[in-house]
């Protein structure tokens, strides 16, 4: 944690307007196999001793939210901060916005868990972007990013940039990089994704434009502030002279393909999952954590 504040430091003082962290800010996942307490089981009854993972979530929380709040206020600027929280029971990894006041305005609930956090946590169920007084900006968590569907949501619904807190990025570090330049350049806007440097899950933090370019990057030596002046005012266009443009009448990239999709064929991607992916049984949890203390598996 003490390094996460440092660097939001650090982008306070450099002037940013917005700068978030990355994901699980208190390293509370490290924990995550701990299943001495059945998650459900605490949702039900709060005299249920709780797992290690839910208590250092709960002890947590208020500072992490104390320190987003004076960093944002003392420097005026808007802070992401990513964390797990307890709400109504049970445990959400959440992004919160707090404003350049402090107040926590809102927050997004990550909506794709990977099989691990299935375990302790409960995805959220609406992807909605909010509006900050310099944009409009939506908010990923992680493994959101391998769905397409969750930045074209952010898109069509007028987000101009994605804020992307993660753990790591894709299977590996190119096609993790590949799949964030294409997030960017389908949905039209920026993506600004931000993991601690480490090379226990591929990733690195960077700034990519609507184009998909990448147009900052920190590498996976350090733990850096990267940041990016950018002008949202400065639409996706093509140049008069090219075809499409010529053809259809306008020069925006974004605005045309908004016109040109076909959701009349899209149903399948609305069916209902025929089969979901569930944790395994309590015992059998048991059994995998006894495997990763034994090493026959490996937690990261």
């Amino acid at each position: 944690m003490a390094v996460t504040f440092d660097l939001l430091e650090q982008a306070g003082r450099e002037g940013c307007d917005i700068v978030t962290s990355c994901e699980d800010s208190a390293g509370a996942g490290a924990y995550m196999a701990e299943v001495s307490t059945a998650p459900e089981a605490e949702a039900q009854d709060e005299s249920v001793m709780p797992s290690m993972f839910t208590e250092l979530v709960s002890r947590t929380v208020p500072m992490l939210e104390a320190r987003f709040s004076e960093i944002a206020s003392r420097y005026a600027m808007y802070v992401v901060g990513c964390y797990f929280k307890r709400i109504e029971g049970h445990n959400c990894n959440i992004a919160a916005i707090f404003d350049r006041a402090g107040r926590n305005i809102g927050h997004y609930h990550k909506t794709h868990l990977p099989p691990d956090e299935t375990w302790q946590s409960v995805p959220g169920d609406t992807i909605e972007p909010f509006d900050l007084d310099f944009g409009r900006v939506g908010l990923s968590i992680c493994y959101d990013m391998m769905f397409p569907e969750q930045v074209h949501v952010l898109s069509l619904k007028g987000a101009e940039i994605v804020f992307h807190p993660t753990f790591g990025y894709g299977w590996y570090d190119g096609i993790g990089e590949a799949t964030l330049r294409t997030r960017a350049n389908d949905g039209g806007l920026y993506i600004v994704t931000s993991k601690n440097a480490s090379f226990n899950a591929a990733g690195k933090s960077g700034i990519v434009d609507p184009w998909g370019h990448i147009v900052a990057q920190a590498g996976f030596e350090e733990n850096v502030v990267v940041t990016k002046v950018i002008d949202l005012d400065r639409k996706k266009l093509q140049p008069d002279w090219h075809n499409p443009t010529q053809m259809s009448g306008t020069a925006d990239v974004r605005r045309r393909m908004s016109r040109e999709r076909h959701p009349e064929l899209y149903s399948v991607l609305c069916a209902p999952v025929p089969d979901p992916f569930s944790a395994p049984e309590p015992l059998r949890q048991m059994e995998i954590r006894q495997e990763i203390m034994n090493g026959r598996c490996r937690w990261s």
